[in-house]
């Protein structure tokens, strides 16, 4: 299933997706399965195999160790779409299933929560373990694999994913009225509603967009609940995740610059397909003005 989409095809960007191709994704791939010699083992994809139930031991990386896979699966998608490879498909496809077997029921999926923390501790540290940022991840590459195979399994997956969350945060009674720490999955809902039109994956971006730097701070609350102390952070100051103040109070870019990015190109977004001009004139305003933090 090729979208229509714009197709680089100058010598000078036909030869780095040249070298994606036979380099970038094999040597990551062999990143992803420990297969590198004297380098630190990735254990993403036997991270996956643990939660599915294949394989026994303890969760090895970082918390958002998951989106490598995520991130892995999207290159092979926009490879594929420029240079066809029976075999690489073949590959992804397995992980695709992997990551199937890995998801609970619910819709849940983030190994580090299923392995290592327990799934009764899952969304009780949003603004630093990074489960919504995972999600995003896993969403856009589903999303691109499903625009240039066509295959459904993996969107079935993703879309699995977001209607889970979609119980858990929002406006209603008994919802989380939070947000990520790190921003991503704003955007990756919009590609999700984009392709399927299911306007609750657009509501829940908007949701989040809305509802960040919000009175009395999602963060602090969540801290405190937790018993951790609320300004402990290591950074210091919310502007490092653009949750100091709501979007249309915000005047200038600030913080990290990944998370303003993902963050700003979701209001945009968000902004033209909901015609909400005081999120259009919002976003213009602070990518206008931008400062490093």
């Amino acid at each position: 299933m090729m979208t229509a989409t714009a197709k680089m095809t100058g010598q000078f960007w036909q030869q780095y997706q040249k070298i994606v191709e036979e380099h970038v994704i094999p040597y990551q791939w062999q990143a992803l399965t420990d297969q590198l010699e004297d380098t630190e083992p990735s254990h993403a994809i036997e991270n996956f195999r643990l939660a599915a139930g294949l394989s026994e031991g303890v969760y090895y990386g970082m918390v958002f160790q998951d989106s490598d896979v995520y991130k892995w699966l999207e290159s092979v998608a926009y490879s594929l779409r420029n240079h066809p490879d029976a075999a690489l498909e073949a590959r992804a496809d397995e992980v695709i299933v992997l990551l199937g077997q890995a998801q609970e029921a619910d819709g849940y999926l983030n190994t580090y929560y299923q392995v290592k923390a327990g799934l009764e501790q899952r969304w009780t540290n949003v603004r630093d373990n990074h489960e919504l940022y995972c999600g995003g991840h896993l969403i856009e590459a589903a999303v691109a694999y499903f625009e240039v195979t066509g295959k459904r399994a993996f969107l079935t997956i993703a879309e699995k994913f977001a209607d889970y969350v979609d119980t858990i945060f929002g406006p209603e009674a008994g919802k989380i009225k939070g947000y990520p720490g790190h921003e991503e999955i704003e955007l990756a809902l919009v590609r999700l509603y984009l392709v399927t039109k299911n306007e609750k994956y657009l509501n829940l971006a908007t949701f989040f967009v809305n509802e960040r730097g919000q009175q009395p701070l999602f963060f602090n609350e969540e801290a405190e609940k937790a018993g951790r102390d609320a300004q402990s952070w290591w950074h210091g100051d919310h502007e490092y995740s653009q949750a100091h103040v709501p979007i249309r109070e915000q005047k200038e870019a600030v913080g990290h610059a990944v998370r303003a990015v993902y963050f700003y190109s979701a209001v945009a977004d968000i902004a033209r397909l909901q015609h909400d001009d005081s999120l259009k004139q919002a976003v213009e305003t602070s990518v206008g003005e931008c400062r490093p933090t």
